[in-house]
């Protein structure tokens, strides 16, 4: 059976074409998007988690669809299938703070409280910045300048590495949270104006490297006011001014922009996309280092100081 006839048959829809083969289709109750899933773990990971953020938080997300048996998801083959709405329309991120916030709070709070056994998320290893640096030490190709500069950066990146190890040495509560990928501002659709969040159907990351990804990506399009506003949105949910935010600001004091730059650098085989890396390099450092300072001035409004500056 084909996979659009086993849709009508356990989902109860008809008149059903594809836009993207075995990805989106269109039916009688609108667009939808097929999730296919090899790992069932993961997929019951994810059901939990949209059901329980839309409970506790209200917000519309993509949660799976239950067939007429009320199951979130059937087998096909070999493969386990989720079937969801499909939204189109972007959500705005400057002048709704509140609402970015909330979700993102919201998801903290959850996240945090998961247990870590039996979980399929994402571990962080240590920053191999010893072999980042021998690897920049072999781009032959690259403009000796923009090599010197990158190697003038290591010594910073390796200041910056140690100042974020010293604050997760002192910070009592290491627990880190669970969560979904948020670095993609695009992920956020809208439904009559509400907030519609794409879950998608990668691993759960611990930590908070997603969340500097999306402060990273909210900074460079909305600026200094707007993402202070989105941080006092958050810390309405979910308390970053404690433990948890001195882990959110190690997390991006963490010079990953650095370590990715390089690997790019290594791997590119056309050395005329070189000098568009080294610019978004350039970008990415000044952006995590403004942060950095902003989110230090951020917590000490109301706490101890920090030792990141």
């Amino acid at each position: 059976m084909d996979m659009l006839s086993q849709i009508k048959m356990e989902y109860d829809l008809s008149e059903l074409t594809w836009i993207k083969e075995n990805t989106i289709f269109q039916s009688e109750r609108g667009k939808k998007r097929i999730r296919i899933w090899k790992d069932k773990q993961l997929l019951e990971w994810h059901v939990n988690w949209r059901d329980e953020i839309s409970k506790q938080s209200g917000f519309l997300l993509d949660r799976m669809i239950r067939t007429r048996d009320r199951k979130p998801f059937f087998i096909c083959d070999t493969d386990l299938v989720s079937i969801h709405d499909e939204i189109d329309e972007p959500y705005p991120t400057k002048g709704k703070e509140q609402e970015w916030g909330r979700l993102i709070g919201h998801a903290l709070t959850y996240g945090i409280n998961q247990s870590e056994e039996n979980q399929c998320f994402k571990k962080s290893e240590p920053l191999p910045l010893k072999t980042v640096r021998g690897s920049l030490e072999q781009l032959s190709l690259l403009d000796p300048m923009a090599k010197l500069v990158l190697e003038r950066s290591y010594i910073e990146a390796k200041r910056r590495n140690q100042k974020a190890n010293l604050i997760q040495k002192r910070v009592q509560e290491r627990k880190l949270p669970i969560l979904i990928n948020f670095s993609r501002l695009e992920d956020a659709r809208q439904v009559f104006y509400h907030l519609y969040w794409i879950s998608g159907s990668e691993q759960p990351i611990r930590g908070y490297k997603t969340i500097r990804n999306l402060l990273e990506n909210w900074y460079g399009k909305n600026g200094h006011h707007s993402t202070v506003e989105l941080l006092d949105s958050i810390h309405r949910c979910f308390s970053l001014k404690e433990d948890q935010g001195l882990l959110l600001l190690s997390e991006l004091l963490m010079p990953h922009e650095f370590e990715e730059t390089v690997t790019k650098l290594f791997t590119c085989k056309d050395v005329n996309e070189m000098p568009e890396i080294i610019n978004q390099y350039f970008s990415r450092w000044k952006t995590t280092r403004e942060l950095v300072i902003l989110l230090s001035k951020w917590i000490e409004k109301d706490g101890e100081k920090v030792v990141a500056k």
